[in-house]
């Protein structure tokens, strides 16, 4: 996973330029750019925050095997 700070700088620069970009069209993708440049990093930062349990997802594995009919 790429370090969360490194994502945030690459949005600013992306935002930076999209600040001096004439053409609207580009101007746009680059601030959609950014958009999901900080999305990423407010992922990885929740997904640090919360860690998976392996009990859990035992479980989830566990209860999927159970639901699944048997083969006759």
């Amino acid at each position: 996973m790429i370090d969360s700070s490194a994502l945030l700088h690459r949005a600013s620069q992306l935002r930076d330029r999209a600040k001096h970009e004439i053409d609207e069209a580009v101007r746009s993708r680059l601030i959609s750019m950014a958009d999901h440049y900080e999305h990423l990093a407010e992922s990885q930062n929740w997904s640090k925050a919360h860690p998976p349990d392996v009990s859990e997802l035992s479980n989830l594995f566990t209860r999927a095997t159970k639901d699944q009919p048997k083969d006759e």
